[in-house]
């Protein structure tokens, strides 16, 4: 049974599927006055989009509610999961390598590109691939809806919201 939870987290939690991941929600960090995206934000994608429990709720909060209301849910007697938020920066920091070999491989295969003397990130194309998987593209989405909140915030604000430090 360990083996298969094993290959189970393999599936999702490798560079490929981070590739898709980052480059979705760089294009929804993009879509929102044509932003680009500052490179230390994408190390919080694989941490949220990998765990099954913020995506629900991530899924499940209107897109112009934000990324405060979709922290908050997490306090509410419905969820009352208050811990998940404070443990984004260890997850983080524990997908480093993944995070990094994720951008590498989205580098590679021109789905994004960066500014590196700025540290600033950019979609490639927005254009959606229409041949993934429909539990693919709803992690994609997912991923699209958080880069379109972070978009509308600083640094510092995510930081504070998502009990990160970048």
């Amino acid at each position: 049974m360990v083996g298969n939870l094993n290959i189970e987290i393999q599936n999702i939690q490798n560079p490929a599927f981070g590739a898709f991941a980052i480059w979705n929600f760089v294009r929804g960090y993009y879509s929102f006055n044509s932003s680009l995206t500052p490179f230390p934000v994408l190390f919080i994608v694989m941490p949220i989009i990998c765990r099954e429990d913020m995506v629900e709720v991530l899924n499940s909060t209107n897109k112009p509610s934000g990324l405060r209301f979709f922290a908050n849910k997490f306090m509410s007697t419905k969820v009352l999961k208050n811990d998940v938020i404070s443990q984004i920066h260890l997850s983080s920091s524990n997908m480093k390598d993944l995070t990094l070999n994720s951008i590498q491989i989205a580098i590679y295969t021109s789905l994004i590109t960066m500014d590196y003397e700025n540290a600033l990130v950019l979609p490639i194309t927005t254009t959606e691939h229409r041949n993934e998987p429909k539990s693919i593209i709803k992690l994609g989405k997912s991923a699209e809806k958080l880069g379109f909140w972070c978009s509308q915030l600083t640094l510092h604000e995510i930081s504070q919201i998502l009990k990160v430090r970048f």
